[in-house]
């Protein structure tokens, strides 16, 4: 369930006050925030949203020319395995090192300069690891573009990746298509890694 949001000025803020839910690149499951966002702020380095095709690794274990790197490592993310290859992605080629996600950037990319952050949390999955991260929440002006990346990516089977400094850091296939994309949890595998990325987003003052 997707609870209501708060309009606040230019901003979407989901609250968070028994969790929160976000439909966001095909993440539906409630998240335990126990309070709501912080007033939106301008990043330090701004989120770039576009859509990305999954691209099969060089024997080699790299990535081909124009494709990207998973950076982040996102539990839910499809990854080309030979031993345990992902419906929809492309299996890597014999030799290929398991784990690497390589990407090709397809649609036009849409740059999020300001946003509201909230602090890194765990989330634990039954069953399943825990993971760590937090929510992102965009500018009002910014849910449009946002909406016609996901519907892209949905209609073409392809996945919204989000970069930060240059690095891919996560990239779901939506599961569905939503009728606007205001918030998105990011899902990392260590708590290292996703303070990694909040501190570009939002240092430490």
């Amino acid at each position: 369930m997707v609870t209501k949001p708060m309009i606040r000025p230019a901003f979407f803020v989901l609250t968070a006050m028994a969790g929160l839910a976000l439909a966001a690149s095909g993440c539906s499951h409630v998240t335990p925030l126990g309070s709501s966002l912080p007033p939106a702020r301008d990043l330090a380095s701004p989120i770039t949203m576009q859509v990305m095709r999954s691209q099969p690794p060089t024997p080699a274990g790299r990535c081909p020319a124009g494709s990207i790197a998973l950076f982040g490592l996102e539990p839910n993310v499809p990854r080309t395995s030979p031993a345990q290859p992902v419906p929809g992605t492309t299996p890597a080629p014999a030799g290929a090192p398991a784990g690497v996600a390589c990407y090709l950037p397809v649609g036009t990319p849409v740059r999020i300069t300001s946003a509201a952050v909230s602090s890194v949390t765990t989330y634990q999955h039954q069953p399943g690891p825990a993971s760590y991260g937090f929510v992102v929440a965009f500018p009002a002006a910014d849910v449009a573009a946002l909406t016609a990346a996901i519907r892209q990516a949905y209609s073409s089977s392809d996945a919204l990746g989000m970069s930060v400094a240059g690095k891919l850091w996560q990239a779901p296939q939506p599961r569905s298509k939503f009728t606007a994309l205001r918030a998105e949890q990011i899902n990392l595998s260590t708590r290292t890694q996703a303070l990694q990325l909040y501190r570009l987003l939002v240092p430490s003052s």
